[in-house]
């Protein structure tokens, strides 16, 4: 096979003309075996050699022309060799006999170049629509952080400073007028109460900071989130083993557990959710598990983007997911990648 690899790879960098006078020699070389072999020894298949030669590197029409002239050069041994023929006519029928088997190797081989060739073409477009996907997450992740940064650097900013202004003018007004205060405490109340909802929006936008331990505590404080919002029992377990940080993989599993958990809290009706993250040797293991209603299996993932981008953020970092039903009741959903492998892009490369 790998002999095979080699001649293919010799003859890409050859030159159309330099193929075309390889085919011809070995043409001539295949009728000069085929004369001095005579005509009681069938020799024939030999020439799809050339043939197949010209059609392969150089194209259709070449092998065509060397279909023509190997069906002359084979009667020209034919004849040089002293083949006897009961008529003239049953020479020449054997020779259009011989050009429509060189012209069937012709229009079999072609048809096998253009399949490959439309394989080669499905797997470019395949390659640039992953690609394209990827890049779409990419932007859609570094405008997520963008707004992150923006919400609490500017706009958190803002609303931290209107609640020091607030603040100084309660107190004012506790000695001068103690009406107005309460009222002035109530807008100083709401708007720490916008500063809190700022952070966890912005936190919520950039969840993974790039520490030894972002993962898990972007997923601690997911689950503590959900539970104070919700109401439902959501938490959070891990091995104890601190990864190595990996922005991107990182990121990704964090946009997974979200989006399960979510599930879970919409559509499953869970009242008990649990995220575990744990090392399995050389791999690391995330599972999302709730009592809910359970998944049905028979229904089609297809229709729902939520799972497809699921799917599409595991195999970007090297994964699987995968979703089966809980016992007794629920479901899990589970993403396995290898930690010692190639998760994609560093997160410098996805975001810039």
């Amino acid at each position: 096979m790998k002999s095979v690899q080699q001649v293919i790879g010799f003859h890409a960098k050859l030159s159309k003309k330099a193929i075309l006078a390889e085919a011809l020699v070995l043409v001539i070389a295949v009728g000069y075996i085929d004369y001095i072999t005579g005509y009681e020894v069938t020799i024939f298949p030999f020439y799809a050699i050339p043939i197949v030669l010209a059609l392969w590197f150089v194209g259709w029409w070449t092998g065509v022309l060397i279909s023509i002239v190997s069906a002359f050069v084979w009667w020209w041994a034919d004849t040089a060799s002293g083949h006897p023929y009961s008529s003239e006519w049953l020479q020449i029928w054997d020779t259009i006999v011989r050009l429509m088997f060189f012209c069937l190797i012709v229009a079999a081989w072609d048809g096998l170049r253009r399949q490959r060739d439309a394989n080669h073409a499905r797997i470019e477009l395949l390659e640039r629509s992953q690609k394209l996907e990827q890049e779409i997450v990419n932007i859609s992740e570094r405008e997520r952080q963008t707004i992150g940064r923006d919400l609490h650097d500017d706009l958190g900013q803002y609303l931290v400073a209107i609640g020091f202004a607030t603040n100084a003018l309660k107190k004012e007004l506790e000695k001068e007028a103690p009406d107005r205060a309460r009222a002035a405490s109530q807008i100083a109340d709401q708007v720490n109460h916008a500063v809190i909802h700022t952070r966890n929006l912005a936190r919520g936008l950039s969840p993974v900071d790039q520490n030894e331990m972002g993962l898990e505590l972007a997923l601690d404080q997911l689950t503590f989130s959900a539970s104070a919002l919700s109401g439902i029992s959501c938490s959070f377990i891990h091995d104890g083993e601190g990864m190595i940080p990996d922005g991107t993989r990182d990121l990704h599993l964090y946009r997974i557990a979200q989006e399960a958990l979510n599930n879970a809290m919409k559509h499953a009706q869970a009242k008990v959710i649990v995220i575990a993250l744990e090392t399995e040797g050389k791999s690391i293991s995330m599972r999302i598990s709730d009592d809910g209603v359970g998944f049905d299996a028979e229904r089609k993932e297809g229709n729902g983007m939520g799972l497809n981008i699921m799917h599409y953020r595991a195999r970007t970092i090297g994964g699987v997911l995968e979703i089966q039903s809980n016992s007794p009741a629920g479901t899990v959903v589970s993403c396995t990648i290898d930690a010692a492998g190639d998760n994609g892009s560093t997160q410098e490369e996805a975001y810039e």
